[in-house]
């Protein structure tokens, strides 16, 4: 933004549109009205001394000309302090979240996607990355795993990035992979199957049964230390293959009855760990979908927002939003978000929001 003409300095206004998220605001005019609403406690704090509010308008120009890149420096810097890298075995979830809201088909744009990662543990966002329209999440990943920074790291992924050179991406980085085996590699698959099948466990783990939901399941893993395929030098970063058989009992209101059901899944993994972490890490791998995405989109409203102008920044300020309320242990997003428009003392007690 250039001097000439500017009223109001960008760390303010960025600062005071996470504040506004943290207390429900989903749009550049609820952000302007939490802003106007306590200007009065924001100038004590901050020393403001505005000739006049910001409108909504004013907010939204200087949000969606933000610099994304430097705000992905700063928010990456933020979430390393809040995550607390250093101490101890990461397992980082790495998954991609289209912005349903942000196409315009007017402008032939299609809906924007990023790909996140999420420290499972912790339950930080790491790290975002946009992924273009001619490119898909396989490539944007192992760009994450180089920038990222961080070693001793346990990278856990879905099927789409079983692929091998992935796994050598993040064993060059000093890091490690988990990921899942799918039909996308058809060969890889059966060579699982055949493996599983004609060799026993080096490794078994049989989780408690657990109750929640109308449903009774039991998982059951497998570990198969360094399995064989049908192309051995293609996959030489695997060390253990991972069979996870889960059992489920369903029960239905309607016709009070219950439906068994059964799935196996096959994992490949890049490090040797016991079978019960093994089970946590995988039985924990839609974590971010759970405790990131549904909150994004139920929570705060993303897939409804009709951002269509640069909407990665807003969607990058939910990011240091959700950041502080797990760094803060809040559990119920919603209830705290209700808390804080009431109360904005409250919302000013957060540790790692300023």
């Amino acid at each position: 933004r250039r001097q000439q003409g500017r009223r109001y300095e960008l760390g303010h206004i960025l600062l005071f549109s996470i504040l506004a998220i943290l207390s429900g605001a989903n749009s550049y005019r609820k952000v302007a009205l939490f802003m106007s609403t306590h200007y009065e406690k924001l100038d004590e704090m901050f020393g403001l001394k505005w000739k006049r509010k910001p409108a909504y308008t004013s907010i939204r120009e200087i949000i969606k000309e933000t610099n994304s890149e430097e705000l992905e420096k700063v928010f990456r810097a933020h979430s390393r302090q809040l995550s607390e890298m250093g101490e101890g075995q990461q397992f980082i979830e790495v998954d991609g979240k289209v912005l349903r809201g942000s196409f315009d088909h007017f402008l032939d744009q299609k809906a924007i996607q990023i790909l996140s990662a999420f420290v499972s543990d912790s339950r930080i966002i790491l790290a975002h990355e946009e992924i273009e329209q001619k490119t898909n999440e396989i490539p944007v990943a192992r760009k994450l795993f180089e920038e990222l920074g961080v070693t001793a790291a346990v990278f856990v992924l879905d099927a789409l990035h079983c692929q091998a050179e992935t796994l050598e991406v993040a064993q060059a980085t000093g890091n490690d992979v988990i990921v899942q085996v799918k039909e996308n590699q058809k060969t890889l698959l059966d060579d699982c199957v055949s493996h599983a099948a004609t060799h026993q466990p080096d490794a078994v783990y049989q989780e408690p049964t657990t109750k929640s939901h109308n449903r009774i399941e039991r998982r059951r893993v497998e570990l198969f230390l360094f399995p064989f395929f049908s192309d051995p030098s293609k996959w030489e970063p695997v060390e253990v293959l991972v069979k996870v058989n889960r059992f489920r009992k369903v029960f239905h209101p309607k016709t009070k009855t219950w439906r068994d059901t059964h799935e196996t899944a096959f994992y490949l993994a890049t490090l040797i760990l016991d079978a019960q972490l093994f089970c946590h890490v995988i039985r924990n791998h839609w974590g971010i979908e759970n405790r990131d995405h549904y909150v994004r989109d139920v929570t705060l409203g993303e897939d409804a927002s009709r951002i269509r102008v640069n909407p990665h920044i807003f969607a990058k300020l939910r990011s240091f939003a959700l950041n502080i309320f797990r760094h803060n242990s809040v559990e119920n997003v919603s209830q705290e978000t209700f808390i804080n428009c009431l109360d904005f003392a409250h919302l000013a007690l957060y540790s790692g929001l300023f």
